[in-house]
């Protein structure tokens, strides 16, 4: 979580400066950006970007203690592993510096934090690790399609 918040500070930043670019020519590359991202995510073949393809070690996540999940946190928010079937975050990255500031940067940061912390957390509280993976493979399209349906209104909202 505070990786991801250092990660939205930045972000907020970078966003902070591109408010020099005029607010035209910033939704203008923004618009085809996002629209090839999210046809490639709606139609359940989510594009695979640049990115460190290295997991978290199983042995991190389902520690007793919580310290797993907030290594997890730690590590995937920062970037020091990486590894996400699909471009969402990285375009929700390009959208806070294109069209966002220091305060979306801090809630992305927040969000993601917390998303990918709650997940290793329901993993270890499922009380069946192996089914969970299971359920979560065979459900993997349609989460990306639910996440970019969210993403579109998230977007929707800001603009109106």
């Amino acid at each position: 979580m505070i990786g991801a918040l250092l990660a939205g500070i930045i972000t907020g930043t970078l966003g902070g400066l591109a408010s020099i670019i005029p607010e035209a020519v910033r939704l203008w590359a923004l618009a085809p950006i996002t629209a090839v991202i999210m046809l490639f995510e709606l139609a359940g073949r989510p594009l695979s970007l640049p990115q460190n393809r290295r997991l978290v070690p199983q042995d991190v996540i389902p520690r007793a203690d919580f310290s797993g999940p907030l290594q997890f946190g730690f590590e995937m928010g920062t970037g020091v592993r990486t590894f996400t079937p699909t471009a969402l975050p990285q375009l929700l990255v390009v959208v806070v510096v294109l069209a966002g500031g220091l305060g979306p940067g801090l809630l992305a940061g927040l969000g993601f934090g917390v998303g990918r912390t709650l997940m290793p957390l329901a993993r270890a509280l499922s009380g069946d690790p192996r089914q969970w993976d299971t359920r979560l493979l065979a459900s993997t399209a349609w989460v990306g399609r639910l996440c970019a349906i969210g993403f579109l209104l998230a977007l929707a909202l800001h603009w109106t």
